[in-house]
């Protein structure tokens, strides 16, 4: 027995959390009552199933009510910008409903009961959300301190690399004032002549530090620096990382 005033409330409530998940990752700007009037539109598309529509014109109706939905959220302001909301509904979407699904057949599996699986949804569609939401958070902040960098050497190839924006690292020649970045030793070899000695200091470690000075580094989407050190290290141990970016070459204009 299909009981359609929970499946409404049910594809409501899904709803609104999706939109809710998807206006947070994005930094979208909205309100509770678009928001509201967006989750009851998308209610509509239940009427297709109960009619005599193939699975290709109901799927495509779908889709039209997602963007509906996503213009009545986030409003216009641009294809691009449409797109991506669409396609960060979805994949909130096929992850709530993915998870649902496991914990339903893994945990739930012999509940008969429409009144139940309605309370378990409400319980823990916004546990799996907030574990979501906050994923895809701590994913964008980390692949935001990637940056791409090209290293200038006199008489030698351009060298890219793929650094790692390190707060912790602060070192700075003392007498030049320059800041430096650090590379492993597979990435550049030691220059024979022209090494700089600098001492460093940390909380737990201190020493003299080999360095030298590239005619110039340029960081992707900051642009070029020519007063900046080379520091030598063994290892990085960063995933996808062979440099520790110094903040302030962030900071900095040359």
């Amino acid at each position: 027995m299909v009981y359609i005033d929970l499946l409404v409330i049910e594809d409501f409530i899904l709803n609104y959390i999706i939109l809710y998940g998807t206006g947070i990752i994005l930094n979208r700007i909205t309100k509770f009552k678009k928001i509201f009037l967006s989750s009851a539109i998308g209610n509509i598309p239940l009427i297709f199933l109960f009619l005599n529509i193939n699975s290709i014109t109901i799927n495509f109706l779908n889709f039209l009510f997602s963007i509906l939905m996503s213009i009545i959220s986030f409003g216009y302001k641009g294809i691009i910008y449409t797109i991506k909301n669409i396609l960060y509904m979805y994949f909130t979407s096929i992850f709530i409903a993915g998870s649902l699904y496991l914990i339903n057949t893994n945990i739930f599996l012999n509940i008969d009961s429409n009144i139940i699986n309605f309370i378990i949804l409400l319980t823990i569609s916004p546990i799996i959300t907030y574990i979501y939401i906050k994923s895809i958070i701590n994913i964008k902040n980390i692949n935001s301190n990637y940056y791409k960098i090209d290293i200038y050497l006199k008489d030698k190839p351009k060298i890219t690399i793929i650094s790692f924006l390190d707060t912790g690292n602060k070192l700075i020649d003392p007498y030049s004032k320059k800041p430096i970045i650090l590379v492993t030793n597979k990435i550049i070899s030691k220059p024979k002549e022209k090494i700089i000695l600098v001492p460093y200091n940390t909380i737990d470690s201190h020493g003299i530090l080999e360095c030298f000075s590239p005619e110039k580094i340029y960081i992707d989407k900051v642009g070029y620096r020519k007063r900046v050190l080379i520091g030598f290290i063994d290892n990085i141990n960063i995933e996808g990382a062979d440099c520790l970016l110094n903040q302030k070459l962030i900071e900095r204009i040359d």
